[in-house]
């Protein structure tokens, strides 16, 4: 088993009998966690800074013409270590773009070798912003499906609301000992993947769900299915997580959200960028 599902399914196993806890087990998918990189970490990519774009290669903007903000970069070549579920390109780079309300977004692919101008002119203004540039360091970890993700999994409410039995305090008199007793699975597996306060940057995975998973929305907003749809579920299939951001680095999502660049599995694979869609998920 590979170190990043064993703890995990270690946990799962304690919570539910096996008949249950290995098809759920199943369900989890590796994903790529970014925190601030400290002293002798292997530094992956950075939020903020500048972009340094190349010569010939202009500032993305909005359709109005306004310059986006730049949010984050990530180094390819350097996530070839890591695993994950998403088919990120073997080498160059992956810049992150978005307007300031987060409406547009924009990816750009730089190839490896790109020479890149380290200073040139800033054309953001208004309520866009230049965010300070933090490094930032992988660490594979697990990922699975929540309650609000099951659209996607079908494991119905019963299964989240599933009670697990607590052990018994041999204090206690019997009767009590005897009472039913438990948390709901799905509220327990919530506090398993507390991050204790940690700012969630990610790729790849089960990206958080606040309101609805990446995948549904991208499906419906882009897709322009609901769930009654016979295509529905290829389509939400079809769309993966490249970054998920958090509110860290003086960025703002709303309301305590998260910005997540969604993709179709199939422009990842041609190298596409130019459809990403950004979905922001708040409180």
């Amino acid at each position: 088993m590979d170190d990043w599902m064993q703890d995990f399914a270690g946990y799962v196993r304690e919570l539910l009998p096996e008949e249950l806890a290995a098809p759920f087990i199943a369900l989890a998918r590796p994903a790529v966690r970014l925190s601030r990189a400290e002293e002798g970490e292997t530094v992956v990519g950075r939020l903020g800074g500048l972009p340094r774009l190349p010569e010939g290669v202009p500032w993305p903007g909005a359709d109005e013409g306004r310059a986006m903000q730049f949010l984050a970069e990530l180094d390819c070549a350097a996530f070839a270590a890591y695993e994950t579920d998403v088919d990120l390109p073997a080498e160059g780079a992956l810049l992150f773009f978005s307007t300031w309300d987060n409406a547009a977004a924009r990816v750009i692919l730089l190839p490896p070798g790109a020479v890149r101008v380290p200073e040139r002119d800033v054309p953001v203004s208004g309520d866009a912003r230049v965010f300070p540039e933090a490094p930032l360091a992988a660490r594979t970890v697990a990922t699975w499906p929540t309650r609000s993700h099951d659209e996607l999994v079908n494991l119905g409410q019963e299964f989240w609301d599933r009670p697990v039995e607590e052990e018994p305090d041999e204090d206690l008199e019997e009767e009590e000992a005897g009472e039913e007793s438990g948390e709901p699975f799905g509220d327990l597996l919530a506090e398993f993947a507390g991050t204790g306060g940690d700012r969630v940057h990610q790729v790849g995975g089960y990206s958080d769900a606040l309101q609805a998973p990446i995948e549904v929305a991208a499906a419906y907003r882009v897709g322009g299915l609901t769930p009654k749809d016979p295509g529905f579920a290829a389509e939400a299939a079809q769309w993966v997580t490249l970054l998920q951001l958090d509110e860290d680095n003086g960025m703002m999502f709303g309301d305590g959200g998260i910005l997540i660049f969604g993709i179709r599995r199939d422009r990842l694979a041609a190298r596409d960028f130019s459809q990403v869609f950004p979905h922001v998920q708040g409180h």
